[in-house]
């Protein structure tokens, strides 16, 4: 009991867990600003990143500062570690089309090896309160991405009309409502075949009901073919 009693009255490991729950604070803030833009790295990629950093941060400076227990240069140690666990968790990040999968399961690698390292030098409180962190937080803002950032998947749809007479105000609004969010635009029209094409980029949620949103197209104009890629 005691023993726990003068870890919690260290000022150094009191430091240590403020500094990991500020880059936490700042993870997530920095992780809806990505969500909001729509990029593929969101709030949980992005808190993973600032508290494994923090956590290397105070293992770098720990060893420093306590020699006898660091055999070497400890920030060497770190800096080896943060660059091979890289080439690993980049191997698991993979290109689907437009998506991009794998980036948070990298950052949990990363994760576990700042987790590995400071347990290794002995801060078990550090390496405890980011372990929670991580393990309370990954789950629950999952939950919010998918309920306040729907949109994760890219695709492309395609319009075809029998002539240019097609009410773009209209298309926008109904894929608006959908929950799609518009990325571009383009447009292109074939003389010959006399057919007015459009291709949106767009990115959707999860679930979309493809009928009724073919059914609501067809209002904006002479629509002849209606396609999701």
């Amino acid at each position: 009991m005691d023993f726990i009693n003068n870890i919690f009255a260290d000022h150094f490991m009191a430091e240590c867990c403020f500094k990991i729950f500020l880059s936490a604070a700042f993870g997530i803030i920095l992780g809806v600003e990505r969500s909001n833009r729509m990029h593929a790295i969101g709030i949980r990629t992005m808190l993973l990143i600032t508290t494994s950093c923090a956590l290397l941060g105070v293992l770098s400076y720990y060893g420093a500062e306590n020699p006898a227990k660091a055999l070497g240069d400890p920030t060497r140690i770190a800096a080896g570690v943060v660059t091979g666990v890289g080439f690993l968790g980049g191997g698991v990040i993979m290109h689907q089309g437009f998506n991009i999968k794998g980036i948070t399961t990298a950052a949990l690698i990363w994760t576990a090896a700042a987790l590995g390292l400071s347990v290794g030098y002995g801060l078990y409180i550090p390496a405890v309160v980011v372990f929670v962190l991580v393990i309370l937080t990954l789950p629950l803002f999952k939950k919010i991405e998918r309920t306040y950032f729907p949109a994760s998947r890219i695709k492309t749809i395609h319009l075809i009309y029998s002539n240019d007479d097609v009410d773009m105000e209209s298309v926008k609004k109904i894929l608006t409502s959908c929950g799609i969010f518009l990325r571009d635009i383009n447009y292109s029209n074939s003389f010959e075949e006399d057919k007015f094409k459009v291709e949106i980029i767009v990115n959707t949620p999860a679930i979309v009901d493809f009928a009724a949103l073919g059914k609501k197209l067809k209002k904006t104009g002479e629509l002849a073919k209606f396609s999701f890629q």
